[in-house]
């Protein structure tokens, strides 16, 4: 059976610690977190975070779990921001044992966006992580695969590599040829979800946001996940922001395990 991870938007009840059990008692293998995350208009939190006051009784977790931490979020290279900004929470990602950080790409200004991600690449690269570039139709400076295998290859960063979600790979024109087309070896992680259609948008953040099970939408994702290598980390990423809280987001969690396990049977 192909190893899975769960992303923390899926399952926001219980936060950090929540994923963990959750994960565990699943039989996953990881799980996607937050060691950095955007604050909204009242100062606060997006989403669930590990803090650096936590890291002992997190990394005890992790281990009696027996769970590991495929990618931290979130370190997007911004416009008129410094990637050094982000080294707390990249320290603290890598003292976790996090295999990747994960970045979008919002700068348009295409020589500081590459001096930026290199930057990243390398404050990575010295605490032992990778660097994922994900590529979203919300992302101006990187926002469709062509784009993001371009950025790649210009930078040559040994740890630098490349994320298929299949929300934004299907929203944003891609197509299973295009990544067919991409060298394997580049790709690091892929992101699970379905979706209604296959139409080309610039605007879809609602659907990030409440995206569907596997396996009942459209999608061709077992097509998807059978382009992968056996080295890319598949993580389930299916949020349902306006839906269900407590027990019942667990089950929401567990049906989009149990769908994403479906794809490899």
């Amino acid at each position: 059976m192909r190893k899975l991870a769960l992303h923390q938007i899926t399952m926001m009840d219980g936060g950090p610690e929540g994923l963990v059990r959750f994960a565990a008692e699943a039989g996953l293998d990881g799980i996607c977190l937050f060691t950095a995350t955007p604050l909204d208009a009242n100062g606060i939190p997006m989403f669930p975070v590990v803090t650096a006051e936590a890291v002992n009784s997190f990394k005890s977790l992790l281990r009696d779990h027996d769970v590991r931490i495929i990618n931290a979020e979130y370190f997007p290279v911004m416009a008129a921001q410094d990637v050094a900004a982000y080294l707390p929470a990249i320290t603290l990602a890598a003292e976790l044992g996090a295999k990747r950080l994960v970045s979008h790409i919002h700068e348009t200004d295409r020589h500081r966006a590459e001096d930026q991600l290199s930057k990243l690449c390398n404050m990575a690269f010295d605490r032992g992580l990778e660097v994922g570039l994900e590529f979203t139709g919300f992302a101006a400076g990187c926002n469709c695969l062509d784009d993001a295998v371009a950025l790649h290859d210009r930078l040559s960063q040994p740890n630098l590599k490349m994320a298929i979600d299949a929300l934004h790979l299907f929203r944003t024109g891609g197509t299973l040829e295009q990544v067919q087309a991409v060298d394997p070896e580049i790709i690091g992680y892929a992101q699970l979800c379905d979706g209604p259609d296959f139409r080309l948008s610039g605007d879809y953040l609602d659907e990030a946001m409440n995206r569907m099970i596997p396996g009942e939408g459209v999608f061709p994702l077992s097509q998807l996940v059978a382009l992968l290598g056996p080295h890319v980390d598949i993580d389930i990423e299916v949020p349902n922001f306006a839906g269900p809280s407590g027990s019942e987001a667990k089950t929401w969690a567990q049906r989009a395990v149990n769908a994403s396990r479906n794809l490899f049977d």
